[in-house]
């Protein structure tokens, strides 16, 4: 058994479970920072992925943290048989450089998570809750995530869910928001990207958000027209066309009861919405509310991301840089492996070459202090030509 056997990560994703389950494993900053504390007052590692599409565990050590995953779900009312998927060793190294490029995103390729994967590893070595085998993995698929967008056809046409969601708003008008009212609710990195991607759109975009200087600093950045006040939404909601909707409130903000009201005498112009949040932002109680047409990720997921007939033309170059990613990883993690034998090697070499140089120099008594330099020198000069194939052999090893 390795040393990196211990290296497993616990989860759930897109991928396992649909977003009524999904949101049930959201969890907010300062969630996150409460585990992170806990785990490292007991001496364990941690670091949290907490995505709108994964939450994701990993750790190193023979502690099992799956059943803190598992306490969240049920005290949020995760019924029995949610699959919570588990791997370990090289299967969770894999794991997280395929995350980390974007092959394991709803959007292939996806620009968001590569920065996600960074924020999480910054705040677990902020807490002080990563080991040296935890920071190889990082720091390995940080670069597999780069490597992969700027070595590959991955990177040629960056996506992200908030470019997504602006796709699938400009698909009810033919392509073209020209002149359309569109209001974005939230100024975080959602948010932020959605207004990316209608920058040069046409559209009259305002931000409201419950702080009014974050949705003014990401205004002025993309050139919205307006920044409103979060009392002026349920007004700002009966004028638009869509709303879009990305904040990081732990509960629904936009209500069924403001839409309804929104929605009313609309007559053949509905309003838009769609819901970016995890946990949901839009209760879903509007879905079906006439005038209303609601999205959220499942349904973008369905709508703008297919399950491809084949495997995309992109993925093998990608997995043949994932695999040498892959390689360099484990062949760092084998050379760490080898370090405690290298040392114990070196010591007893060192040992054995005082032995013997003081055997020898007792029968040369008539050398001077140069000669018995010299004497020393070649000693050493043997031990370490000799140590050297050896210790190329075991780091191969």
């Amino acid at each position: 058994m390795t040393e990196w056997d211990a290296l497993q990560v616990v989860g759930i994703s897109h991928r396992d479970a649909g977003l009524a389950v999904r949101e049930l494993f959201a969890l907010a900053p300062d969630a996150i920072a409460a585990l992170l504390n806990r785990e490292r007052a007991a001496g364990r590692t941690a670091v949290v992925l907490a995505t709108c599409n994964r939450c994701e565990l990993y750790w190193h050590g023979g502690h099992d943290a799956e059943s803190w995953l598992r306490d969240l779900g049920a005290a949020r009312g995760m019924v029995a048989g949610v699959p919570l998927v588990r791997r370990r060793g090289v299967d969770a190294m894999r794991h997280l450089l395929r995350v980390a490029s974007g092959v394991e995103s709803q959007i292939l390729g996806e620009t968001e998570i590569l920065g996600q994967v960074r924020r999480a590893y910054d705040a677990a070595r902020a807490a002080g809750t990563t080991d040296l085998t935890l920071d190889l993995l990082f720091s390995a698929a940080l670069t597999a995530g780069r490597r992969a967008r700027y070595e590959t056809l991955l990177g040629r046409h960056p996506l992200s869910v908030s470019a997504a969601a602006v796709d699938l708003v400009r698909g009810y008008w033919n392509g073209s928001l020209d002149g359309r009212r569109v209001v974005v609710v939230g100024a975080g990195e959602v948010a932020e990207g959605v207004l990316r991607a209608l920058d040069g759109s046409g559209a009259a975009v305002t931000v409201v958000n419950r702080h009014a200087e974050r949705a003014e600093a990401l205004a002025s950045a993309w050139g919205a027209a307006q920044v409103r006040e979060w009392s002026a939404l349920p007004s700002l909601a009966a004028e638009a066309d869509a709303l879009l909707v990305a904040t990081a409130a732990a509960a629904p903000t936009v209500t069924a009861d403001l839409l309804a009201v929104a929605s009313a005498g609309r007559e053949s112009r509905p309003l838009r919405v769609v819901d970016l949040a995890v946990p949901r932002n839009v209760a879903p109680a509007a879905r079906g509310l006439p005038g209303v047409e609601l999205s959220d990720l499942d349904d973008l997921r369905a709508q703008r991301c297919p399950v491809p007939s084949g495997p995309p033309p992109e993925l093998p170059e990608v997995e043949a840089l994932l695999d040498d990613e892959l390689a360099r990883l484990l062949t760092a993690l084998r050379g760490r492996a080898a370090a405690p034998r290298l040392a114990e090697l070196h010591r007893e070499s060192a040992r054995l070459t005082e032995q013997e140089l003081e055997w020898a120099l007792r029968r040369l008594e008539h050398l001077g202090d140069a000669e018995r330099e010299v004497v020393r020198e070649m000693a050493e000069r043997l031990v370490r030509r000799v140590l050297y194939p050896v210790s190329r052999e075991l780091r191969r090893e």
